[in-house]
């Protein structure tokens, strides 16, 4: 045994080792006493929280041969030893992951009417009961309902909300809880203790910290930071990138103590230790969690208030830190956001003639100019009646950023393009036939109401706008203007159905389609 993973060799053999699910095991244990079984349970919550582990014992305790009175296999019997061991033929473990199918399923069934070998019940545990098929569910329903009186089944799954209703309702549903962090840490020194390993109390707090409720996976991370015989806090820290607990409350009393500058050094600080931030931020969170809930039992409502204000900054820096090329900035932000504030960016200055087109003053006039010469006309020209127009803000949104040119516009057009997404505007932005800008407005011509109905509509418009940022970096509002068709005279009408009558396509009839698809906005399908 002592070659074997220490999750495999600390596996609870009986229900008073299985450890953080109090629910589970007097339930279970009250069942095997009065014998009161149902045939069907569904054991589901978070991976390595013991959903496997209490099936076994499970099958254990209604085949021991000289259980006890409460329940309780005996551990001694040969029925014991071999479920332990994993030999007895009548305890069959199934992995749905690899036998999804019907046929799996089929070949289940049939070997179900068959009397158990050794012992006086058969079990099947299907672990991961989520990952069969639709079909294979559905074959399982009858048999799940009513199978033999000496069959009974354990399905385990850490997705419960894949399993049809048809499926959880034929079973006795028991969910597993993340197991807390003390209890973790108990186990945790409990090994040590049995395995002659020497650790630190921190170091048992961070891995429990660190896996989320999961006692399989500290298990597992106590034995792979094992050094010499020693478990320390440094060695752990080093290699789960975690800050620890200390460093979480000392960054909460900096960020308290309103001192932004040492708090911000601090986060430099973690990062050049390697600390994982997102695990961090995690901790912090938890930690003004609590420190909330606190404020909020003494009944301290301006303090509560911080925290939830807190906790919205924090939040936000979560979310972010997955998607940041700067590990640390969402971190930095979130500090700057709760004790200064949010950043109110200033729009840019507003350029000469859009402030004309706005004040929209029939007596007034100004021929076109270059730029600096606008500046200087407006500046030296006093007009009482203007000025409350031009300190209003633009009515749909602010502008910021450089304006573009039209022969930028023409260059780059392509690269918008290629990002559209929706087939439609793609389909109706082939009808422009000019562009022109002014300031921060892209008017766009086209020939046909349809499409400019099509690129105008208030979705599509924000689509199209949104894109043109992403490619210049600034903002842009898009508006458009219907051209005249010029109409010909009936005899270049007939040449020209004439002439276009003659191109035909391979069926031998007029290749007009991809004029109507481009009329109505549709494409031509061969």
């Amino acid at each position: 045994m002592s070659e074997i993973s220490l999750y495999r060799k600390y596996r609870p053999q009986t229900f008073g080792h299985l450890v953080g699910q109090d629910h589970v095991r007097v339930t279970l244990m009250n069942a095997v006493r009065t014998d009161k079984l149902s045939h069907a349970y569904l054991f589901t919550g978070p991976r390595g929280t013991g959903k496997t582990s209490t099936a076994r014992l499970f099958a254990k305790a209604i085949n021991c041969e000289d259980r006890g009175e409460t329940g309780e296999p005996c551990e001694k019997c040969d029925i014991c030893r071999d479920i332990t061991s994993g030999r007895l033929i009548d305890v069959i473990e199934i992995d749905a992951a690899s036998h999804t199918g019907v046929d799996d399923v089929r070949e289940l069934i049939d070997k179900l009417h068959f009397a158990p070998t050794r012992a006086k019940n058969k079990v099947y545990i299907v672990d991961e009961v989520h990952m069969l098929s639709k079909g294979a569910f559905n074959a399982f329903l009858k048999t799940l309902e009513e199978p033999p009186t000496n069959v009974y089944f354990v399905l385990a799954t850490t997705e419960a909300h894949k399993v049809p209703e048809t499926i959880i309702s034929r079973c006795q549903r028991f969910d597993f809880k993340r197991i807390d962090t003390k209890t973790v840490m108990a186990r945790l020194a409990y090994i040590a203790q049995s395995e002659g390993v020497a650790v630190e109390e921190e170091a048992l707090d961070m891995i429990a910290r660190h896996v989320d409720g999961g006692l399989r996976d500290a298990i597992g991370l106590f034995e792979q930071l094992i050094v010499d015989g020693k478990l320390e806090a440094s060695h752990v820290r080093s290699v789960l990138g975690v800050a620890g607990s200390s460093a979480v409350e000392k960054f909460y009393g900096l960020l308290m103590g309103r001192d932004s500058v040492e708090t911000l050094r601090f986060i430099q600080e973690l990062y050049g230790e390697g600390v994982d931030f997102g695990q961090f931020t995690k901790e912090l969170l938890e930690k003004m969690r609590l420190e909330m809930l606190k404020a909020i039992d003494t009944k301290k409502v301006e303090e509560a208030r911080e925290c939830v204000r807190m906790i919205e900054c924090f939040q936000k820096a979560f979310d972010q830190l997955r998607n940041s090329l700067i590990v640390q900035l969402p971190l930095e932000m979130a500090v700057v956001r709760f004790l200064h504030g949010e950043v109110v960016v200033a729009p840019a200055v507003v350029t000469a003639a859009p402030v004309i087109q706005t004040a929209a003053v029939p007596q007034f006039s100004m021929p076109a100019i270059s730029a600096p010469v606008a500046e200087q006309k407006i500046s030296s020209y006093k007009m009482p009646a203007v000025a409350p127009v031009l300190t209003e803000p633009a009515p749909e949104k602010v502008m910021s950023g450089k304006t573009i040119t039209q022969d930028e516009l023409m260059k780059n057009w392509p690269r918008v393009i290629e990002r559209i997404k929706t087939p439609k505007l793609r389909i109706s932005l082939k009808d422009v036939k000019h562009f022109n800008v002014e300031g921060y407005v892209i008017t766009l011509s086209f020939t046909a109401k349809f499409h400019q109905d099509t690129v105008m509509d208030a979705v599509v418009r924000a689509e199209l706008e949104r894109l043109i940022e992403e490619v210049f970096g600034t903002s842009v509002r898009v508006e458009s203007r219907l051209e005249r068709v010029e109409l010909h005279s009936a005899i270049e009408h007939r040449e020209e159905t004439v002439s276009r009558t003659e191109v035909m396509n391979d069926s031998g009839a007029p290749d007009f389609a991809d004029d109507v698809a481009a009329m109505f906005g549709g494409e031509v399908v061969e």
